[in-house]
């Protein structure tokens, strides 16, 4: 069988200290679940493989910082234990397809299960695009109106998102890569094609990315336009 645990919060220490003590997880990589990640990479042991990314999820309505949170996972023969920050579902639909036995989750190993995982948090990277491009929507159609100082600020909120999420989706394109060639004893070949679908899917959340940056300068040239046709017109009267 395969066994998943997931953490929510990292509070509880001592329970992750006991918990990797059983599973001979290194000390250096208890510490590392602790501790804000620096360029993601896939780290191999004798008995598991370890690797930590960001995620993030659509904010809320006056937030102006990206909802993002760092994730750690642990590989093993027979399992996946996922470090979550904070309490957030990342996952409901991974869990719905393994209690209803939807697909091949219950008939594969761990290593598809961390598949469908990073699947979901990819698919997150795309809710936040589409939340951002919601607000660049509303942004256009206000950008013409007489009330609209503020608008220049909601840009660069919105630019500064979009180098968030691009920093965020990097480093797990990076991943993908790392797995789809790895030659870990704990991910099966016939699961590689899987990771290429996740790299090829981050691939177009970064042109995506690339995109709206580019609607939002255009949006910041008409926004100077029309300031300086009111000047004009002002300086006409």
């Amino acid at each position: 069988h395969v066994a998943w645990l997931n953490f929510h919060g990292l509070d509880d220490t001592k329970s992750i200290e006991e918990l990797c003590h059983k599973l001979e997880i290194d000390k250096l990589t208890n510490e590392n679940i602790h501790t804000s990640t620096r360029r993601p990479k896939i780290e191999e042991y004798p008995k598991y493989v370890f690797f930590q990314i960001k995620s993030a999820l659509p904010t809320e309505k006056n937030d102006n910082l990206l909802n993002q949170e760092q994730i750690s996972f642990i590989l093993g023969s027979n399992y996946l234990i996922s470090f979550q920050e904070k309490a957030a579902d990342h996952f409901s639909d991974v869990r719905d397809r393994i209690v209803k036995a939807r697909g091949k989750i219950r008939s594969k190993g761990p290593d598809f299960l961390l598949f469908r995982m990073l699947e979901a948090i990819i698919d997150n990277y795309f809710e936040v695009l589409e939340s951002i491009t919601e607000k660049i929507d509303r942004i256009d159609e206000r950008i013409h109106s007489k009330n609209n100082k503020l608008i220049f600020k909601q840009i660069e909120i919105e630019k500064r998102k979009l180098i968030e999420l691009r920093k965020i989706v990097l480093p797990i394109r990076d991943i993908t890569i790392q797995l789809e060639s790895s030659e870990s004893i704990f991910l099966d070949k016939a699961n590689f094609r899987y990771f290429s679908n996740l790299k090829s899917s981050c691939a177009s959340a970064l042109e995506e990315i690339d995109g709206r940056k580019q609607i939002l300068e255009g949006l910041t040239n008409l926004y100077y336009a029309v300031q300086g046709q009111r000047m004009n017109e002002i300086m006409k009267v």
